[in-house]
Parts: C-alpha cells; structure tokens; sequence
C-alpha cells in the first residue's frame, strides 16, 4: 500500500503582495496628505477672517454701549465687557489672542479726551503661530470693517510687533 503524505492547504498572502499593498497604500498617502494640509491652512485662514470680523463687531458693540462712547484699548475687555455694561462680546479664545492657529493682537488708538480714556481708532492683525504650517496670509482690521491681507510676512513686518501692519490691501 502507498502512504500518501497530507497536502497542506496554505491560505494567505505572500511578501511580495504585502509589499504591493503598502507601497499603494504609500502612494495614496503620499498624493493625499499635501491636499489635506493645504485644507487644513485654508480653513484657519477662513477662520482668522471671521475672527477678525467678530473683533470689529465686538468693538462696535463695546462702542456703543459704554459712557462715554469709545473703542476698547485691549482685547480682554472686549471678552469681559468690562467699562461697557459687563456683558462679553466675544469668546475667550480669542479674547486670549489665540485661535484657529493664528494670534490676534490689537492696537489701539491714541487716547483722547479731558480725562484721556476715549479711544477713537483701533486696528488688529491676526498672524499664523507657524508660518507656511498653520498659514500664509496675514489680515489686518481696523474701525473702518475693512479686511486687509498679505501673503507674505514680508520685509519688515513681525507677528511679535503689533504695530506693524501689513501693506497689501
């Protein structure tokens, strides 16, 4: 009698289509992961617009409810609504000076008036925290609701001075 040896039925994947499977896999990553970045940079810059929108309403609103009428002179004021009523204007992220991966600083005005408290005129910039990461373009607001953008930072300008504003309308 013949002894008949059991054929193993092996069930699986070899190296080589493992390695084509990564490597499809690599490409597909590699194809999709700058789309998401530049997504990901588009939407903070959107969000810093809307960012800067908001801070021109919250000084509007500030503007009209305190006595006498006047802009606020910092950004925290703008959050507590402290000197024009006690109600808050706007978030504390952005009131912090930090959001959507952009810091916000704002300037205001030289004060005027007999006891020298009322601010007529104010501007702020909001910056990406890591350029070319979290954004390219920079905006500038000021009482006049106008957004202003560069898309660089150009000679001169620095996100750590917040008198300096960006010269591209």
């Amino acid at each position: 009698m013949k002894m008949r040896i059991p054929v193993r039925n092996e069930k699986g994947f070899t190296l080589i289509e493992l390695l084509i499977v990564v490597a499809i896999i690599g490409i597909i990553a590699a194809i999709a992961i700058p789309s998401l970045l530049r997504s990901r940079m588009s939407a903070n810059e959107a969000a810093a617009q809307g960012a800067c929108k908001t801070i021109a309403a919250a000084q509007t609103d500030y503007n009209n409810n305190r006595i006498p009428h006047s802009y606020s002179m910092d950004m925290d004021n703008l959050t507590t609504g402290v000197g024009a009523g006690g109600v808050g204007f706007m978030d504390e992220a952005l009131g912090a000076g930090l959001k959507a991966g952009y810091t916000f600083y704002m300037q205001p005005g030289d004060p005027v008036g007999a006891a020298g408290d009322q601010i007529w005129t104010w501007s702020a910039t909001a910056w990406p925290v890591t350029y070319q990461s979290t954004g390219i373009r920079s905006f500038y607001i000021d009482e006049s609701g106008i957004i202003r953008v560069s898309d660089a930072l150009g000679e001169g300008l620095s996100p750590a001075d917040p008198t300096m504003i960006p010269a591209i309308e």
